[in-house]
């Protein structure tokens, strides 16, 4: 036997295993049930499920009204809206971290001397415009 006569039976002999196996995996592929006016065929390896019945004395199967794509569409939506908002958190919590400490928006320590001292000197105002008063004499009437 030739070096190409052997090559050529080894190539034959591989495609037939080949062929073989894939008409296994395709015998179970579909499972049949049947139903009122025909028969569902459920596809086992893509999940599609036709309705299969009689016209004219043919076979013709339409792909069954099936929610899952809607489903899956909108599974796909909602990841991808998390996506954006985890994104957004990220972002947030980076400029939170990059502000100068500042987690809440509370006044520093300089802001709030500020707002002390104000206050403070509108407290003595009030007291002497009060001291004031309470010396003045009282006016009869």
């Amino acid at each position: 036997m030739s070096p190409r006569t052997g090559a050529a039976t080894a190539l034959a002999a591989l495609l037939m295993m080949s062929t073989s196996a894939l008409a296994q995996e395709e015998a179970g592929r579909y499972s049949m049930a049947e139903v009122e006016n025909g028969i569902l065929r459920l596809d086992t390896k893509t999940g599609d499920v036709s309705h299969c019945q009689t016209v004219e004395e043919q076979w013709i199967c339409r792909t069954a009204a099936d929610d899952r794509e809607a489903l899956d569409d909108e599974i796909d939506e909602l990841n991808e809206e998390n996506e954006e908002l985890r994104r957004r958190i990220a972002e947030l919590e980076t400029e939170v971290q990059n502000s100068e400490g500042n987690r809440l928006g509370l006044p520093n320590d300089e802001e709030l001397e500020e707002v002390i001292g104000f206050m403070e000197r509108l407290m003595r105002r009030f007291y002497a415009f009060a001291e004031s008063l309470r010396n003045e004499p009282a006016e009869e009437t």
